[in-house]
């Protein structure tokens, strides 16, 4: 019996469905074009369902970057138990960015996140700690280098640049300056 109307059960959604439309969304359209409705529409299903999982447009946009920064604390403490030298880390942490642009691209938009960025995000003070870490503990420093290879992301990440080349000029940039 085919039920329509009222009577017809509502397809359940899952966190994960809601995560990989927003994430169709933001590549598509950036972070302005995602909202909880254009989302609703794309599974479909109403509105209200997606705040079952997210409180807010901010969380699923947080969420989409939990993975790739678990990722990244991943490969940057591989990399620390082979190598004490500061630029080992700072490139595996450049590597890491442009072999995955557009996931962590969410870390450089603006303002989506109230007057902070997502750069302040948890699991990105602990990226920071890392590297802080392996140049010697010494908070101003890994925040001067940080600040240089994100600037460099940054400008990167708005380009054509091929990856490897990207990772090149990092690279050549780190060694004239450490």
């Amino acid at each position: 019996m085919n039920q329509s109307g009222p009577e017809r059960r509502r397809a359940r959604i899952s966190r994960q469905q809601i995560l990989e439309t927003a994430s169709h969304l933001l590549q598509e359209h950036g972070a302005r074009g995602v909202s909880i409705r254009k989302i609703a529409s794309l599974i479909p299903c109403a509105p209200p369902s997606i705040y079952y999982y997210f409180t807010n447009k901010e969380d699923i946009l947080d969420a989409l970057v939990e993975v790739p920064l678990g990722e990244l604390i991943e490969a940057l403490d591989r990399v620390r138990l082979s190598s004490s030298e500061p630029q080992a880390i700072l490139m595996a942490y450049a590597r890491f960015w442009l072999e995955r642009r557009s996931q962590m691209s969410l870390l450089f938009l603006p303002g989506h996140w109230g007057q902070q960025s997502l750069f302040r995000h948890y699991r990105y003070r602990q990226v920071e700690a890392l590297i802080e870490e392996a140049l010697g503990g010494d908070p101003l420093r890994a925040e001067g280098y940080l600040g240089l290879v994100n600037g460099l992301l940054f400008k990167i990440q708005n380009s054509d640049f091929p990856t490897e080349r990207a990772i090149q000029m990092v690279d050549q940039t780190l060694k004239r300056v450490l």
